[in-house]
């Protein structure tokens, strides 16, 4: 990204790719790059309320955080822990934008390159949130069973029908346990 003028006008861009559409956020108001349009509110996914701190990690820890979303109804909200996301690329990157045109200049930054995990429902006083728990792609290299997660899209991959794992959600470890691999 190169930066073009005497003020700097940056904004946060996020793209979901979900099974059956792409959501596309950015840090406020709204504005279009490479033709589509990113904006800070979501049918779905309603706006972002907060972000927990990003962190690279050393040895054998991978990236990985968590991105809490206010959605704009009950329904939405329950739609969010839909199991079919879990695995989701999501992407963020960094851009410098025109401030009379809305577009962004040049060719923003990459910053991220992620997937879902897991979804949290919370209801507090009133107040309804989604945690969405992500995590790099490269965490998946750590484990000694490549592509094995605690999930239950994955669990329901190796064991069509078992639903040991379709409620469970605030799970503090995320590698797999209990059974050996169907593979073996």
């Amino acid at each position: 990204m190169a930066f073009t003028g005497r003020v700097l006008n940056l904004v946060a861009l996020m793209k979901i790719e979900l099974p059956d559409r792409e959501v596309r956020l950015c840090d406020g108001g709204f504005l279009y790059w490479d033709g589509d349009l990113y904006d800070s509110y979501d049918d779905l996914f309603g706006t972002i309320a907060g972000a927990e701190t990003f962190e690279e990690k050393t040895g054998d820890e991978a990236p990985g955080g968590k991105l809490t979303f206010y959605p704009p109804s009950a329904s939405a909200g329950a739609a969010l822990a839909n199991p079919a996301f879990q695995g989701s690329r999501m992407r963020f990157w960094l851009a410098e934008y025109d401030h009379e045109t809305g577009q962004v200049v040049g060719t923003p930054e990459l910053t991220a390159d992620l997937a879902i995990d897991t979804a949290t429902v919370k209801a507090n006083g009133g107040t309804r949130s989604v945690d969405i728990e992500f995590e790099s792609a490269a965490k998946r290299l750590f484990m000694v069973m490549r592509g094995n997660a605690l999930n239950d899209r994955f669990h329901q991959a190796c064991y069509p029908g078992e639903l040991g794992m379709a409620n469970a959600t605030g799970m503090p470890r995320s590698t797999a346990w209990g059974a050996a691999t169907p593979n073996e």
